[in-house]
């Protein structure tokens, strides 16, 4: 099933006696058996839906995924990550519902749970709260295929690092001198405007431990073996560098990440997309300026506004810090009686805006993983984007484990 399938669905197994709703589809889910590639969703709500017809949020944890490497032109590549999803005939009209009403509705909130109710009433709870979670009943399986994560987002080119050769017709995409394989990296955006930011020899992997301020080895695979120090405590260092031209100094480069992979915290997902929600379809009443104004009246709705905000300020769950303390009788917080998530100090562990000290010039980014963050957990990866002035510019993708 779509993203949208967040917190909503949750809600939604309350409201089988709302209206049934049965919109003329536009769009059709992919039938079992088929390979499709690019397709989407709307572009509405907190993004365009992926795996349209996959049982499951969006391209669920239970698909399973493979990354290839495809020749383009004559020296690029072209990254794609095939999704195979199990799929039902409910999940593809729940789909259809939620994709037509949507498509119909941008700012809708009604058509998540009436599409809900209208599975569950066809198919029962019990499958539809399995669908929920990505899991079965199936009735076969769809290839889901994406060279980009939306309909409107630029096509990145990737290319061998220097020394290695490209394998065209070979998922591998690179080989190195000594014949094993190695990971390709960003090169460009094709269809970017010349007039940008552009950068060049970009270079990803961990950080020198000789107190050089440079990558050390190329490679998307960080070890998380916790042996750095960081303000937060044990950590593991790695990062990007590349050479750039046509930059403005004035504005600086802004890079935001996304998760996938780890433990499966199915709950801290959903927190995290209905944060999202709250954040990206404009917040609570009192911040839409309903009749308080957004001073006092609706208490309820100004907390989950503020909540909303801080759990969309973080990349994934992970990120998100969030703690409550009590007040004394002079309204000062009681730090030893406060939950939640420890605050840290020092710099993001991915940095979210970056200084450019010069029009062009060579830059070095640094970033790191706290050793406790990974204490035991599944190996995840973890994409940075980086835009400046708008304009997309460049793209990492680091696998920690």
């Amino acid at each position: 099933m779509n993203k949208q399938l967040s917190a909503a669905l949750v809600l939604g197994l309350a409201l089988i006696a709302a209206p049934a709703l049965n919109p003329t589809p536009a769009l059709a889910s992919a039938e079992p058996g088929t390979t499709v590639r690019n397709v989407f969703g709307p572009d509405v709500g907190l993004a365009a839906n992926r795996c349209r017809g996959a049982c499951g949020g969006g391209c669920p944890k239970s698909c399973s995924l493979e990354v290839s490497y495809e020749c383009a032109g004559s020296s690029q590549l072209l990254r794609v990550e095939s999704f195979a999803c199990g799929t039902h005939q409910g999940c593809r009209e729940h789909d259809d519902c939620l994709d037509a009403c949507l498509q119909d509705n941008p700012q809708s909130r009604d058509c998540q749970p009436q599409c809900d109710a209208q599975a569950m009433e066809k198919y029962g709870v019990g499958s539809s709260a399995s669908w929920l979670l990505g899991n079965g009943p199936y009735d076969g399986k769809t290839t889901f295929e994406y060279t980009r994560r939306s309909p409107t987002e630029p096509e990145p080119a990737y290319r061998c690092p220097a020394g290695a050769t490209r394998q065209c017709g070979d998922s591998t995409g690179c080989v190195a001198a000594d014949g094993n394989r190695v990971d390709p990296v960003f090169d460009s955006y094709p269809a970017a405007g010349a007039g940008g930011m552009q950068v060049s020899g970009l270079r990803t992997g961990p950080l020198c431990r000789d107190g050089a301020d440079r990558v050390c080895e190329q490679s998307a695979t960080i070890r998380l073996t916790g042996a750095d120090a960081c303000p937060g405590g044990r950590c593991t260092r790695f990062g990007m560098e590349f050479d750039y031209l046509n930059a403005d100094p004035s504005a600086p480069l802004e890079c935001a990440t996304s998760t996938r992979g780890g433990e499966d915290d199915f709950v801290g997902d959903l927190i995290k997309l209905g944060g999202d929600a709250l954040s990206t379809r404009g917040g609570s009443p009192a911040d839409k300026g309903g009749s308080s104004g957004g001073q006092g009246g609706d208490g309820m709705a100004q907390l989950l506004g503020m909540f909303g905000k801080v759990i969309a300020s973080g990349d994934s769950p992970e990120d998100v810090q969030v703690s409550m303390t009590p007040l004394d009788e002079n309204g000062n917080p009681i730090e030893s009686q406060r939950v939640g998530s420890e605050p840290s100090d020092g710099p993001a562990p991915i940095p979210r805006s970056i200084d450019l000290p010069a029009a062009s010039g060579h830059l070095v980014v640094p970033m790191y993983q706290l050793a406790a963050d990974t204490t035991g957990a599944a190996a995840k990866e973890r994409r940075v984007t980086c835009t400046h002035k708008g304009s997309p510019v460049l793209e990492a993708i680091f696998v920690l484990q």
